[in-house]
């Protein structure tokens, strides 16, 4: 089994294309919804009008990964097998409805911050989920705060290297990335087959369960 770590963003957009609520609209891991049903109320989060979490986000990685013109197979897989940390919602898949929040990892609640507050109660969740597993983690090191991935699954990260020097603002870069992954099929024995623009993988590095792909470019596009 395989997964996808995907980021959170703070930008969102002001679309909308439900005009459900949240309590209606079905969101994945609903166990959580008590919680999430006292954050809205704490800080005033309207219930609707929504739209899917794709469409939502408005940061560097999701502009980029440019979900709407994806094939629907790959659509689909990445609606499946995402994982998407939410200040607000805990974790969501990437085609959940959701409405616009002004929420920050940062924000406090009840002493603490909503990373530590969300970092407290997902751990039993994603050792469950993610126990023996496979997660291609493409989360920004803020967001990998707030999710207590388990020792026991096995972590895919990418490191961007333009002209020699390391990327600071890889975002897009692991956009480009998924796409390719799950256009072309790719699963971690063939690592080695990615490339996009003029990015190739330069090495495999395996340490223990952690898998880092070093991929390199001379920068003529990015």
């Amino acid at each position: 089994m395989v997964f996808f770590l995907l980021p959170w963003s703070a930008r969102h957009s002001d679309i909308h294309t439900s005009s459900e609520s949240v309590g209606d609209a079905g969101l994945s891991f609903a166990h959580l919804n008590p919680i999430r049903e006292k954050l809205m109320e704490k800080f005033g989060v309207k219930d609707g009008p929504l739209a899917p979490l794709w469409r939502r986000y408005r940061g560097a990685f999701w502009e980029e990964l440019c979900f709407w013109a994806l094939p629907p197979k790959v659509q689909r897989e990445i609606e499946e097998r995402s994982l998407v940390p939410s200040p607000l919602f805990g974790l969501l898949r990437a085609g959940d409805l959701v409405p616009k929040y002004p929420l920050r990892w940062e924000t406090r609640y009840e002493g603490k911050s909503l990373r530590s507050f969300w970092r407290d109660r997902l751990g039993s969740l994603l050792s469950q989920t993610l126990v023996g597993v496979t997660v291609f983690d493409f989360l920004t090191s803020r967001d990998r705060k707030a999710l207590p991935i388990p020792d026991s699954a096995e972590r895919v990260v990418f490191e961007y290297y333009r002209k020699g020097k390391r990327v600071l603002s890889p975002l897009p870069h692991r956009a480009y990335t998924l796409r390719y992954i799950l256009e072309m099929g790719v699963g971690k024995e063939d690592l080695e087959r990615i490339n996009f623009l003029d990015y190739r993988v330069e090495k495999v590095l395996r340490e223990g369960n952690l898998i880092r792909v070093i991929m390199v470019s001379e920068g003529r596009y990015l």
